[in-house]
């Protein structure tokens, strides 16, 4: 973009000198205008805004000072370089305060003069593309805080505690109310899982970047915030004919993203239209609960854009649960999974998920966090089991940890549970681990764990048997018990660190699960017949 020049002087042979022997074109500036007086320059710089304003200081009824200080107190900021005889040179000099950039004194070396202005005019263009980036940096904050404020009332989390900045303009507010379009990608966590981290990216970006063109295409201005890897939340405005607005883009998304994914049969998209519209602050969770509800009780084969019914009273969701809070999931339901993975029994597993299914659907409540804890713990006793079966494939297996790990919503939840089930294999053929091999595993379970507070709850509930069991297999094959154990292959341990490092002896007895030193030098001395610093004394005189 060419820069923009004036040139003010009364002589009318040094105002044409100035216009036609340097080389303005070259040097990326154009001459908007040229004057022959202060009064007249005033009004033209006023009109064009000149980005260099080369000016005489000698000239009848308004000087060139006069000038560039009204121009000054105009806030005008155009670069200035003054023109001046040698007589004048010490009367230029006053022209600093007004933030004059350059004078040159006449004769004047046109030379010189093209040298000034370029580098002038690089100054500019440099000043010009920091203040742009500078410009594209902060809409990119306010952006990314808009965002920011916008997830954190859909995961119903406290505003970030930062000082958004002055020229951020307050984004949520009461007067203005909102409707949402929830965005699926039905069957994206079931389908990715063991993807790379790559893969999700690559694959999200392709279907965000079309979601965004459609919906700016036909909404134009509303807000798009990607709440999960899958799933996109759109927020529109309820202003308008917004109802006909929102059907129309939801129908739009489906059939433009659905013709993105009509390669991969196992994934399709539905969109549910929210038609109650709310207040952001207070009310926005709830609607979002509520959609995200809406997907879960559907089946997959039914229309895939779904429209909210307008309750008569609104939801209530809160993180925190109730003490008398009484979950779906019950203990029946535990003992039949537990029944059907061992009996290798898919379709029971099904029925079960199916019943749970439509507790849910058929609840008037939200989802809260013991709900949520008690469906992970489901699926982590699923996993144990299958493994204790050898009915889930070591590669696998691990692909549904990772899952389970990344998991942050009840419908990858479920997702997940369907993809354990479907892994669910009649394999109950297969040999079950002999005793030796399970007594095998949990030491190898203790061992790497000897600096924490580990009980036996926790290694049988590992190996997915009974406390009672455990303790008894244990004691027959080891010839110790849990506790003889344990404290056996800790002191074996401290005894190692004692002889091999410089560690404290507090610092040894933390490694190796005492957490106070008093007790771990008594456990030691009853173990060794000595005290920790004494063994150390003694192992490396007898080295020496």
């Amino acid at each position: 973009m060419n820069l923009t020049a004036m040139l003010v002087d009364d002589e009318l042979p040094i105002l044409e000198n100035l216009n036609y022997i340097l080389p303005w074109e070259e040097m990326g500036i154009e001459i908007t205008g040229t004057a022959r007086s202060g009064a007249e320059a005033l009004g033209k710089v006023t009109e064009s805004h000149p980005d260099i304003l080369l000016c005489d200081i000698r000239m009848p009824s308004m000087d060139g000072l006069e000038l560039i200080r009204l121009l000054r107190e105009q806030g005008e900021t155009c670069e200035i370089i003054l023109l001046t005889g040698y007589q004048q040179f010490e009367y230029a000099r006053t022209a600093i305060q007004y933030n004059v950039h350059e004078y040159i004194c006449k004769p004047i070396d046109y030379l010189n003069l093209e040298h000034k202005l370029r580098e002038l005019a690089g100054q500019i263009q440099k000043r010009r593309l920091e203040n742009e980036s500078q410009r594209y940096r902060s809409q990119e904050m306010e952006s990314w805080i808009r965002h920011k404020q916008l997830i954190d009332l859909l995961r119903g989390e406290a505003p970030l505690k930062i000082a958004y900045p002055a020229s951020v303009p307050e984004f949520i507010t009461t007067a203005v109310t909102y409707t949402l379009l929830l965005v699926d990608a039905v069957g994206y966590f079931r389908h990715s899982i063991g993807w790379s981290e790559l893969q999700h990216e690559r694959w999200h970006e392709t279907v965000s970047s079309r979601l965004r063109e459609v919906a700016e295409r036909s909404a134009g201005n509303c807000q798009i915030l990607s709440t999960r890897k899958g799933e996109w939340c759109i927020l529109l405005e309820a202003s308008g004919e917004w109802q006909r607005g929102s059907e129309e883009l939801a129908h739009q998304l489906c059939l433009e993203l659905n013709a993105i994914l009509s390669l991969d049969s196992s994934l399709k998209v539905r969109v549910v239209q929210d038609i109650v519209p709310v207040n952001l602050e207070s009310k926005i969770l709830e609607r979002y609960q509520h959609c995200q509800k809406i997907l879960m009780s559907h089946s997959e084969s039914e229309d895939r854009v779904l429209k909210t019914s307008c309750p008569e009273t609104t939801l209530s969701y809160d993180h925190t649960a109730s003490k008398g809070a009484n979950s779906w999931i019950t203990r029946e339901d535990m003992e039949l999974v537990t029944r059907w993975i061992r009996q290798g029994n898919k379709q029971g597993l099904r029925e079960v998920l199916d019943r749970l299914k439509q507790r849910m659907g058929n609840s008037e409540e939200s989802f809260n966090r013991i709900d949520e804890t008690n469906f992970r713990f489901m699926l982590v006793h699923m996993l144990r089991e299958l493994r204790e079966v050898q009915a889930i494939a070591e590669e696998h297996e691990v692909n549904y940890w990772n899952a389970l790990q990344g998991a942050v919503s009840m419908r990858e939840l479920l997702e997940l549970a369907e993809v354990i089930t479907h892994a669910c294999q009649s394999k109950q053929t297969q040999p079950r681990p002999s005793v030796s091999e399970l007594i095998l595993s949990a030491c190898e379970y203790m061992d790497a764990r000897l600096q924490q507070d580990l009980g036996i709850d926790e290694v049988s509930d590992w190996l997915g048997i009974s406390p009672g069991y455990f303790c008894q297999l244990f004691k027959t094959q080891m010839g110790v018990t849990f506790v003889e154990y344990m404290t056996q292959k800790r002191m074996e341990s401290a005894a190692l660190l004692l002889t091999t490092t410089e560690w404290s002896i507090t610092a040894i007895g933390e490694a190796t699960g005492f957490k106070e030193r008093r007790y771990f030098s008594k456990v030691f001395h009853k173990h060794f017949h000595m005290k920790p610093s004494e063994y150390r004394q003694s192992n490396r005189m007898g080295s020496q």
